[in-house]
């Protein structure tokens, strides 16, 4: 997957890139439930992010062992490889707080991008950089008014980007904390959504 295929349209102000996207209780598809996005691209055709808070039965370690890369110089080696979504689970996503851009970069906000160059996984296993990062196979995709429309049923709330809840709270942990974020607290609300 080609990062500058969303980068072809500019996004709109009322964009949710650069926000988490939070499923609510009520939320039961099984890719999605309980689940937190990180928004990295939304415009009029659609949306795209990697879900945060999904480990896989995956190491950093072994993954980059797979890969034939080098692991002793490696930060946080024993880090879980997150489910990003059910799009093209077969590609690799790295969301980092590098600020150096790689061959397939897109930058999310001044301390985020997300990338899917060979070239930046070299650089981690050579030890060259020591940056937060997180990786991910697959991502999450909306097409055109997709997302919009599901915000509107009630099955997510969104709020700004904290790194702190990417890169170092637990997975188990972030759903809440990302939702306290938006100011809600989802162990009081029940697994239902009901319309006025």
């Amino acid at each position: 997957m080609e990062i500058s295929a969303w980068r072809q349209t500019d996004q709109p102000v009322n964009s949710l890139a650069n926000h988490f996207l939070i499923a609510m209780p009520s939320l039961h598809d099984s890719n999605f439930s309980r689940s937190v996005t990180v928004i990295c691209h939304h415009d009029t055709e659609g949306a795209m992010g990697i879900i945060i808070n999904q480990p896989l039965d995956l190491t950093v370690t072994e993954l980059f062992s797979e890969a034939a890369l080098p692991t002793e110089k490696l930060t946080h080696p024993e880090h879980p490889v997150c489910y990003g979504g059910p799009v093209q689970t077969d590609h690799l996503f790295t969301l980092h707080d590098c600020s150096s851009e790689w061959e397939s970069t897109l930058k999310i906000n001044d301390n985020l991008s997300l990338t899917t160059s060979p070239d930046f996984l070299e650089s981690l296993s050579s030890g060259k950089f020591s940056c937060e990062y997180m990786l991910a196979l697959g991502y999450a995709g909306w097409g055109a008014c997709q997302l919009e429309a599901e915000i509107l049923e009630n099955s997510w709330i969104y709020a700004m980007i904290d790194n702190d809840i990417i890169f170092n709270t637990g997975a188990a942990g972030r759903w809440e904390a990302a939702a306290r974020l938006a100011g809600i607290d989802l162990n009081r609300i029940a697994s239902y959504s009901g319309k006025a």
